[in-house]
């Protein structure tokens, strides 16, 4: 044995010398990473060991041989069998005893210690529309994705033909980061670089997480100057020459007043109804000369929450878009602009016989003349009507099958296709409606004091023409809201929507129980191998040992069920509202898996498996009309009176990208395409996208996570484990731990003699290892029985 300490050859001593081995456990978890192996041992008393360990045995001339970083080989016959930090333990009456700890992954430790937001990502943004859409297609590690926050539905009006749009602000996105960027950094940040198939895999890189944002108890804040405030009633005022209506009661035309009218509990509105949930605490909510404000009782710096509910005439500009109030300004730097979309139907492609239609011509300029024909049964292109204005009421004819509508305009003596937009609508539908609006949007924060109060006489509608109107319905209701979270407008970087308050190996950990990981780490080249169990093993090149066995020791062979529980489950953190009202009424848990092991030897019970980090996530259609077909991921809880929709508990779910929505949907501001960005944790596929989920069941045509489990609970349930010993040569010792080199190492698949023939293995465990003995027990389990 040749033992090195910083270099420096030293004495080891006469008494024999084990090394630790190895055991697989080794590899499924972030924390045995932090472990490795270490070795403990006496060396004598000699000047050559005084020398390197500082005199430590003389309290006069003694240094502190712990106070720096020291390190140490130790090695046989040129083959190194451990190497790594070394620290004295004590100082005996002859001999030292020190300590070698090899194997603890730096870049575990690290990632124990280190929150998630201190990873240094370089990115910054703005907090805007524009840079929510770019998010999508662009490669920044931070996506914004659209949101549905569970809550109680609204109710429509009777009259109201279509239901209210619900338009999408910056607070119905959430960002969502890049798992493989943030993988990624971890190790990089370490100092390592990781080599995996399974990291590279379009799968892994497709992850994202949620993000999330500061946060701090408000309580206080709320018990002392919170409010939460309502209309009375309905309020309707008419758009100026430049389409605005302002909420200031001191305007004296195209006003709405002031835009909320009392925080005063059980005031009584205007259908005599009491007002549920108002509070004005610290009487903060006050009207000062008509005007509504908010005084604190001292400095703070605050946003406010608007829900707005309103009634906008319109008229319909073309297939895709409405003219109206379109624009809400709040306050400097709190300008919304969104699009009315055009949701009634087009029904040129479904024409019925005997009904009233509207034909408009959005692009008709004065004198133009359009013909309309259609196909009627064998009749192509019978005239229906002709006429010269931008639109027109017709009656389709009684009999025939109806098809294949043409427009054509009259130009140069002829009839020519019109190339232009235009539609055809039911006939009740007239060029000129009301569209109903709801919208829950966030002011920037701003600094309020006693001396300077905030007062809301700067709001106002725009967008519209000249003479529209506007009518603000008495749901409309204003709070304070004291989270530090950004908000519109805001300029924001990596560290602003990654606080979760969680370790970075918190990830690692969630990570490797989604998937089933192992991993290595050779600190020599500070190379990380990481790959699900079933790809872990064999990545190496396979290694015939079978003629290895030392038959002169036992042979013990044995089921490996008694060591596992009859039934194990796999399954995520609670869900929130969505997921438990799902749960409850199938009667089901949303990601979860059990495994009931086929054998009777296993030990008795039940086994959970639960994620560390994330929650299951189910997706609603419906609630963005401009798109009801378009999937938005559902969280939050509407029971939950805590729940102010900032923050939700941590998922993670798979980005499939930017996809078509059918013709007749539109996403709204800024894209106003047809297409959404798609990211679920499940989805049961359509034409361009296959079926995926990220629990751990099968559902909906997509194979669960459970896929990656499969090969060691087969293994588990009818498997054996093989105890024997092996002759293994230092050399042979050293390379096991060295996965790059090319050759056999503990990811190899091992051909062992059992004394009833030669199978097939992977191993699990090397006892202490002395090279100067015949052999070496070792543990294996046996993969050719699957």
């Amino acid at each position: 044995m040749e033992l090195k300490i910083d270099g420096q050859i030293c004495d080891p001593g006469t008494d024999p010398i084990a090394v630790p081995g190895y055991a697989a456990t080794e590899a499924e978890s972030i924390e045995a990473a932090r472990e490795g192996r270490s070795l403990t041992l006496k060396i004598p008393f000699s000047p050559r060991n005084n020398a390197l360990l500082g005199w430590a045995d003389d309290a006069q001339t003694a240094f502190r041989f712990n106070d720096t970083t020291h390190s140490a080989e130790l090695s046989y016959e040129g083959a190194r069998l451990i190497e790594g930090s070394v620290r004295l333990l004590s100082v005996g009456d002859d001999s030292y005893e020190i300590e070698i700890r090899s194997g603890g992954a730096d870049w575990a430790s690290q990632a124990s210690w280190r929150q998630l937001d201190d990873l240094p990502i370089d990115w910054k943004a703005r907090l805007t529309p524009t840079m929510i859409c770019q998010s999508w297609t662009n490669d920044s590690p931070v996506k914004f994705f659209p949101v549905h926050h569970d809550q109680y539905e609204q109710q429509n009006s009777s009259t109201d033909l279509l239901p209210a749009e619900r338009f999408l602000a910056v607070e119905d996105y959430h960002p969502f980061l890049h798992v493989a960027s943030l993988v990624d950094e971890i190790f990089a940040q370490s100092g390592y670089q990781v080599k995996s198939r399974f990291l590279e895999s379009d799968l892994f890189r497709s992850l994202y997480m949620s993000g999330a944002y500061a946060t701090r108890d408000t309580t206080a804040a709320v018990n002392r100057m919170g409010f939460a405030a309502r209309r009375l009633g309905p309020v309707t005022a008419e758009a100026n020459e430049v389409g605005r209506v302002v909420a200031n009661p001191d305007a004296i035309a195209n006003t709405l007043g002031n835009i909320v009218d009392t925080a005063t509990p059980q005031s009584i509105d205007d259908d005599g109804q009491a007002i549920s949930g108002l509070y004005n605490n610290g009487n903060c909510f006050s009207t000062v000369d008509g005007k509504i404000c908010f005084t604190p009782p001292s400095e703070i710096t605050v946003g406010f929450e608007y829900y707005l509910k309103y009634t906008t005439y319109h008229r319909i500009l073309s297939r895709d878009r409405l003219i109206g109030f379109d624009t809400i300004y709040l306050g400097s730097g709190s300008e919304f602009q969104f699009t009315l979309a055009n949701r009634y139907q087009d029904q040129r492609d479904n024409i019925a016989r005997n009904i009233t239609y509207r034909v408009i011509v959005f692009d008709h300029k004065d004198g133009a003349q359009y013909r309309l024909t259609l196909n009627r049964g064998v009749a192509q292109d019978t005239l229906w009507t002709t006429f010269s204005a931008r639109t027109v009421v017709i009656n389709s004819p009684a009999t025939g099958q109806l098809s294949n509508l043409k427009l054509s305009v009259y130009e140069n003596g002829q009839w020519v296709p019109y190339t232009g937009n235009w539609a055809l609508h039911n006939g009740y539908i007239g060029e000129y409606g009301t569209t109903t609006v709801e919208v829950r949007l966030r002011s920037s924060p701003e600094q309020v004091s006693p001396t300077s109060p905030k007062y809301f006489n700067l709001i106002y509608f725009g967008g519209a023409e000249e003479e529209m109107k506007l009518t603000l319905h008495k749901e409309c209701s204003l709070r304070p809201v004291f989270q530090p979270g950004p908000a519109f407008g805001s300029s924001i970087d990596f560290t602003d929507v990654a606080r979760h308050n969680i370790r970075q190996s918190e990830l690692l950990e969630s990570l490797f129980h989604l998937f089933n990981l192992r991993c290595y780490t050779e600190e020599e080249t500070r190379t990380v191998w990481i790959e699900p169990e079933v790809d872990f093993y064999g990545a190496a090149p396979e290694i015939d040992w079978s003629r290895r066995t030392d038959f002169s020791r036992p042979v013990v062979c044995e089921q490996i069920a008694p060591s596992v529980h009859e039934k194990r489950t796999w399954k995520f953190l609670e869900g929130d509202g969505a997921v438990s009202r799902f749960n409850s009424e199938e009667q089901t848990t949303l990601g979860a898996w059990s495994y009931a092991s086929p054998s009777c030897a296993t030990m008795m019970g039940e086994k959970t498996l639960r994620n560390p980090l994330f929650a299951p996530t189910l997706s609603s259609t419906g609630y963005y009309l401009n798109a009801p077909s378009a999937r938005l991921l559902q969280v939050g809880d509407r029971d939950d009176a805590e729940d102010d929709g900032t923050n939700f508990t941590p998922r993670i779910v798979r980005y499939a990208g930017v996809i078509p929505l059918p013709e007749d949907e539109r996403w709204g501001y800024p894209s106003g395409r047809n297409e959404y960005p798609l990211a679920a944790f499940l989805y049961p596929g359509d034409e361009s996208t296959e079926p995926f989920t990220l629990g751990f069941e099968d559902r909906d045509g997509a194979e669960g996570l459970h896929r990656y489990y499969d090969r060691q609970l087969r293994r588990e349930a009818i498997g054996e484990r093989v105890s024997l010993w092996i002759h293994i040569e230092p050399h042979e010792f050293e390379e096991l731990f060295s996965p790059g080199v090319g050759g056999p190492d503990i990811r190899s698949i091992f051909r062992i003699d059992t004394g009833k023939g030669i199978v097939r293995a992977i191993l699990r465990q090397i006892d202490e290892y002395d090279p100067r003995k015949a052999s070496t027990r070792c543990t294996f389990e046996r993969i050719d029985q699957l």
